[in-house]
């Protein structure tokens, strides 16, 4: 027990000095990728469907899974940022749950649990549901659902997180909420079989940016203006404005009285390349690529 909690206390001291390099409070959310090249770390996508992430102490360069869904693309850069950070070396990893990795191997639990601490420390936690007047013990699916949107991870790791590591809700109530799936909240949002991967952007969506593929969709405030061409409006929805991500770039909404705003990022779909460039305006990619 005492091995795990002083792990647990080195994952977290090295979350919190993460941040603190990059100036990023641990009541906000953040872009793991971003941080990443601010730390000196080139993060490339590369179209693997057999391996994890993989760093390279070398070129101090990450390398993240293309085809994997945006949540566990953003836990497994976090996991290899981990690597770097405790001077692990090179590193070929298959990110799963923290309780996949036994005593046997320290180093990936150290680095699962840093993760989780960057991508969800407690204060931004908190603060996502209290802003949004939202009793964590009692959250609902599409409670979780925003949150983790906003936090840039899985409905399910969140879960897992609020239940196992920050102990926030009961284990009952996190089997309530794991009954339910993303798709099936996709579908109840949008009627569509198969979904596509959906964000619901309200006005508490602060301090980072909205990451978007072409394709994918995001629900947003009413009454926003939209500015760019990266994205455009399809419908209406009770929860909002249906957006539709349609070429590569930025584009940002804001409401007539200045009181919200948010870039839009869209990249090109299951982009494959450096980071840096993922956001690029690319003339080529359209709205039905």
């Amino acid at each position: 027990m005492s091995h795990s909690l002083d792990m647990a206390r080195q994952a977290v001291r090295g979350a919190l000095e993460v941040r603190r390099r990059t100036s990023i409070s641990s009541s906000q959310p953040l872009c793991v990728f971003d941080i990443a090249e601010q730390l000196g770390i080139e993060v490339i996508f590369r179209p693997e469907t057999s391996l994890g992430g993989l760093y390279n102490r070398t070129t101090q360069t990450i390398f993240v899974p293309t085809h994997r869904p945006p949540g566990r693309q953003a836990f497994t850069c976090a996991h290899e940022i981990g690597h770097w950070l405790f001077e692990h070396g090179n590193s070929i990893d298959e990110i799963s749950d923290l309780e996949r990795f036994p005593e046997q191997q320290p180093k990936e639990r150290l680095v699962d649990i840093f993760a989780s601490y960057l991508l969800m420390p407690p204060r931004a936690v908190h603060n996502a549901y209290a802003v949004r007047g939202w009793k964590i013990a009692k959250c609902t699916p599409v409670q979780a659902y925003i949150v983790a949107g906003q936090l840039g991870v899985g409905y399910e790791t969140l879960v897992q997180h609020l239940r196992h590591s920050l102990r926030l809700i009961s284990p009952n109530h996190a089997q309530i909420l794991l009954k339910v799936t993303p798709k099936q909240l996709r579908s109840s949002f949008l009627g569509e079989t198969p979904t596509r991967h959906l964000v619901i952007v309200d006005k508490e969506w602060t301090k980072v940016a909205v990451d978007l593929q072409v394709g994918d969709l995001a629900i947003i405030p009413v009454g926003v203006t939209l500015e760019g061409s990266n994205a455009i409006i399809t419908g209406d929805h009770e929860l909002g404005l249906i957006l539709e991500a349609c070429s590569p770039g930025i584009s940002r909404v804001e409401l007539p009285d200045q009181s919200w705003s948010a870039f839009i990022r869209v990249s090109r779909k299951d982009f494959i390349g450096r980071n840096i460039y993922r956001h690029l305006e690319d003339p080529d990619v359209g709205e039905n690529t």
